[in-house]
């Protein structure tokens, strides 16, 4: 029994390990689940593994109670088999009093758990958006939806807790009976019997046993009475760890789609994996069946080609970067890569990942210093050594590390760099993305962020960067994909233009109404931003006059 103490602590870092594994096993499209949101993720690994640590305590002590029950009844029957037989009885009546407290206390434990973990997800949605919470103002909403939740969870807890104490007081006033009880019935046993009067007793009658004898039976069934109702006290324990195993091991168990961790497939050293076609491709996302996303799209990428992915929002855009990560797979259709046109699917997914490199909209970083952040994206296996790690920073702009007292590549970004600007995020992913040297370059409003002069030195470092690889870039800005080789113009799930900026403006469709609107959009932009300096020098001015300490 000595050996169930260290061993909580040990499997509950087994099981965490094994939790935390089989989410990151699982595809993207387990994620988009509603059930499976980060909080509530979070919440099942904290409590997953602390109720199954839980029971191996609980085993420990069950195994004490029934060895208690066991030695008990041992004693009782040696040291007095007839004050043993009659308080035999008692341990049922013991067994029912712990049962009933632990009824009442474990009542609706269920209910609870669901609304403390929905209580949980509120909490971590708003504490990972912080900054938009206060920006809208929402904080006493969140409080008071937070509220909800927790009250649910307490309601009808004072009937409950009124209960428990009056279970709590009949399970020991039981105890108390059984004890008056069982000494009346020692009384009886140790009772000596005498023929006649005191004065003219010739000889005594002995009792049935001896003193010694029915306190060692009374204070063993005793025992084992307690080691009993113990034993059924921490049935509660078994029953949430049985209820904790079992969606543990439902995760544990669920076969992922896409599997990301230990991958089959081939992993082709010749392959070429910047010629990319999409073959009648119809996909609609696992929890919206409903809404068919993309329609049947074709086309066919060459290596060394910079695609551009315009058209309207819904296009379907963005779900052909998502294919293209092989965060979901087609429903029908196929995505085909190399001269031998072998099926995405059909690839070793880790090493499909290695050759892409990908720049979000909204570059995501980790609580850590620069260099952390750009190694995320380089394999253990890889090598980069200091002088093209600099080139990589000198590409993509990163002198700002080495201004204003920042510490060049030690310098903290913060939770998910908001240390940062938006354009000096997006800088340093761009550089995370470069420093993999893929063959296949994934970019998503990647300079959408920046400024006019950044995104100019961006542009031209990425154009450099981009040379002999294949590229697909989501843009709405006309400067961004007007030198692609190829332009695709997505509208309902489909491919409905494409060619380069010149032949598709010669057609005057789409494209020519997005640039149309492009340019109007640049325009006005530029004549605000204009307006809004000159206010606001105006306004430094008349400041001046009053406060010579303002400054532009």
């Amino acid at each position: 029994m000595v050996a169930f103490g260290p061993a909580k602590p040990a499997m509950t870092q087994r099981l965490r390990v094994a939790i935390l594994t089989s989410m990151f096993r699982q595809e993207v499209g387990f994620h988009d689940n509603p059930e499976n949101t980060p909080g509530m993720l979070s919440k099942a690994l904290e409590l997953w593994a602390f109720r199954v640590a839980t029971l191996c305590k609980s085993i420990q002590a069950k195994a004490a109670a029934l060895s208690s029950l066991l030695v008990g009844l041992t004693l009782a029957f040696a040291y007095c088999w007839q004050m043993a037989l009659v308080m035999l009885g008692s341990i049922p009546i013991m067994i029912l009093a712990n049962a009933i407290q632990m009824i009442v206390l474990l009542g609706a434990s269920k209910n609870d758990n669901e609304n403390l973990t929905n209580a949980q997800q509120i909490v971590t949605d708003s504490l990972m958006n912080a900054r938009t919470v206060q920006a809208l103002g929402v904080e006493k909403g969140l409080v008071e939806m937070y509220m909800t939740w927790v009250e649910k969870s307490m309601s009808g807890m004072c009937k409950r807790n009124v209960l428990a104490g009056i279970g709590f007081g009949i399970a020991s006033g039981v105890m108390f009976f059984i004890m008056a009880g069982g000494f009346y019935v020692a009384s009886l046993l140790i009772k000596d019997e005498a023929e006649g009067s005191w004065a003219e007793n010739t000889h005594r009658q002995e009792g049935i046993a001896d003193f010694k004898g029915v306190m060692m039976a009374f204070m063993g069934i005793f025992y084992a009475g307690m080691g009993a109702g113990q034993a059924a006290v921490m049935m509660g324990d078994a029953t949430k760890a049985k209820v904790a195993c079992h969606d543990m091991f439902k995760l544990m168990d669920r076969q992922s789609q896409i599997e990301g961790l230990d991958p089959k497939g081939d992993s082709p050293e010749k392959l070429d994996a910047g010629i990319i076609e999409f073959k009648e491709v119809k996909f609609f996302y696992p929890f919206r069946p409903e809404i068919q996303v993309l329609k049947g799209i074709n086309f066919r990428i060459t290596t060394g080609q910079s695609v551009g992915l315009v058209g309207p929002s819904g296009g379907g855009k963005s779900t052909v970067m998502s294919l293209l990560q092989r965060f979901y797979d087609p429903q029908e259709g196929s995505v085909l890569i190399g001269a031998e046109k072998l099926p995405l699917h059909s690839l070793n997914i880790r090493w499909w990942r290695k050759q892409i490199g990908f720049v979000g909209q909204e570059p995501i970083l980790f609580n850590a210093n620069v260099r952390t952040n750009l190694m995320y994206g380089v394999d253990e296996s890889d090598q980069v050594t200091e002088e093209y790690l600099r080139q990589c920073e000198k590409m993509c702009n990163l002198g700002f590390l080495y201004k204003n007292g920042n510490q060049g590549l030690e310098t903290e970004v913060g939770p998910r760099g908001s240390r940062l600007s938006g354009g000096q995020k997006q800088r340093v992913a761009i550089c995370r993305a470069v420093l993999r040297n893929p063959k296949v370059m994934l970019l998503d409003e990647a300079t959408s962020a920046l400024d006019t002069q950044s995104e100019t030195i961006v542009q031209k470092a990425l154009e450099a960067a981009l040379k002999g690889r294949t590229s697909f870039a989501i843009a709405h800005r006309l400067s961004t994909i007007q030198g692609c080789d190829v332009i695709l113009v997505n509208a309902d799930g489909r491919v409905v233009e494409s060619g380069n900026h010149s032949e598709l403006m010669a057609l005057k469709g789409l494209d020519a109404e997005d640039a149309v609107c492009w340019r109007r959009d640049a325009v006005q932009g530029v004549q605000k931003g204009n307006t809004i300096r000159k206010q606001a020098k105006k306004t430094i001015k008349q400041t001046q006059k009053v406060s010579p300490f303002v400054e532009e």
